[in-house]
């Protein structure tokens, strides 16, 4: 995405200076042309009645203002001064998922719609589209969006492509199939002159995935970032500042935020906060996306937040040794208090839990009563992956929380189940490193 930087305020005042003076003598032509234009209206007379000679003069009035609008904005250059917050005017059939600029508009994508505004957010052009419409970039006149016409977050079932807009009109030029992204493809950016797109994840990966292709959309490579499972992949991407940026939802557990990666893709840093549903960078400073619905309309709306000193400012997520969490093995067949003594709130019906941490995380349940994830199998349903339970203790450790995971039968009966077995084994290895305090087994 283009960085346009306008803080150079003597070359700004030159502008301004330079610029009124053109004005004034635009002003003086735009007169001139004006009496003789109202002249020539006058002189039909007798062919045409009084309103309507009346209603082609303020048709030429009208135009002239236009006209004059149109440059002092451009020779003022309003971005100098962008406000803190951008709102796009109108409302959408979906959430915001992208934001793009070329340094004179912005470019909004809401799922079912790609709309081009000013830098204000007044609309100039809004475009329906086909679901799903993701992520965007500008890139030399023409806007591509990332759109999945499959299914999100399945291992095959993804139908991944890029739709490219021309910037001015908003008119399809192309659509380019990637049949190398199975998990439906969700937002792209460029470095140089190659794309960089990513998108959806299914629940038993550990690492996100980035895919570089050529100007031409020619696939060059799959980039694999280690950076353990975030709910539905990636969602957004930027590059700014030899950075790519990529937006992740926060669901579970995992908290919304926004992955940062130098150039070569081989680490990340983990940023708390928005991000999931855009970034850019305008008047040299970050701007954070959000996304809303308005209570009366039931329509989607979407702003750009500016962030100051980002990323700087910015709070990292990092997993620390706190040793105030707590691993809590619960065997149904020892255990006969169970639920009602894990330490959990319970829902009115007293069966069910309520489970947070600050909002950002969910422990373990009983997946006979909860379909909350991560779930280890019981009473039947034995549906659990070893990595989703690792991860919880991760979560106890950042959280000082207590992680329950409720087990069938009895600490003996593990071994005629290798399966459940191995993983309880990950589970309590992880929370010995961790520091985390052990009850239960």
């Amino acid at each position: 995405m283009r960085m346009v930087n306008y803080a150079d305020a003597p070359h700004c005042l030159y502008l301004v200076k330079s610029g009124l003076s053109v004005v004034v003598e635009f002003v003086i032509l735009v007169g001139v042309r004006m009496k003789r234009v109202l002249a020539s209206v006058g002189r039909r007379g007798s062919r045409e009645s009084t309103a309507t000679k009346n209603r082609k003069r303020e048709k030429v009035k009208t135009s002239i203002i236009s006209a004059l609008g149109a440059i002092a904005f451009t020779v003022c250059g309003t971005a100098a001064n962008l406000p803190d917050k951008i709102s796009c005017e109108g409302g959408y059939g979906g959430h915001l998922q992208g934001v793009a600029t070329d340094g004179e508009s912005i470019y909004w994508s809401f799922t079912v719609s790609v709309v081009k505004t000013d830098l204000t957010g007044k609309v100039l052009i809004s475009r329906q589209a086909p679901s799903h419409q993701g992520d965007l970039c500008y890139k030399d006149g023409v806007v591509y969006v990332a759109v999945n016409r499959g299914q999100f977050n399945t291992e095959k079932k993804g139908g991944s492509q890029v739709t490219a807009y021309d910037a001015k009109t908003l008119e399809p030029i192309k659509t380019t199939m990637l049949p190398e992204i199975p998990h439906g493809a969700g937002g792209m950016t460029w470095k140089g002159d190659h794309f960089f797109i990513i998108g959806g994840l299914p629940l038993k990966h550990e690492k996100n995935y980035v895919y570089e292709y050529t100007s031409d959309f020619t696939f060059v490579k799959r980039h694999d970032l280690d950076t353990g499972f975030t709910w539905m992949g990636i969602q957004t991407a930027a590059h700014e500042d030899n950075t790519f940026y990529f937006g992740i939802y926060g669901a579970k557990g995992n908290p919304v935020g926004v992955l940062a990666c130098p150039d070569d893709l081989l680490s990340y840093t983990r940023y708390l906060g928005a991000g999931s549903v855009g970034i850019l960078k305008l008047d040299g400073a970050y701007y954070l996306a959000e996304t809303g619905r308005d209570k009366e309309t039931k329509r989607f709306t979407g702003r750009l937040i500016r962030q100051n000193n980002y990323p700087a400012s910015a709070r990292r997520f990092e997993i620390t040794r706190t040793g105030k969490g707590e691993l809590r093995l619960f065997f149904e067949g020892r255990d006969k208090t169970g639920w009602k003594d894990s330490g959990y709130v319970f829902n009115n019906d007293g069966n069910s839990p309520i489970f947070s941490c600050n909002g950002l995380f969910i422990p373990v349940v009983k997946a006979a009563t909860c379909t909350a994830f991560p779930a280890v199998g019981v009473n039947g349903n034995r549906e659990f992956w070893t990595p989703d339970l690792v991860r919880g203790v991760h979560r106890a450790a950042l959280c000082d929380e207590v992680f329950s995971l409720h087990l069938p039968g009895t600490p003996q009966s593990l071994k005629d189940d290798a399966k459940l077995a191995a993983a309880v084994d990950a589970v309590t290895r992880e929370a010995e490193r961790l520091g985390v305090k052990i009850v239960g087994r």
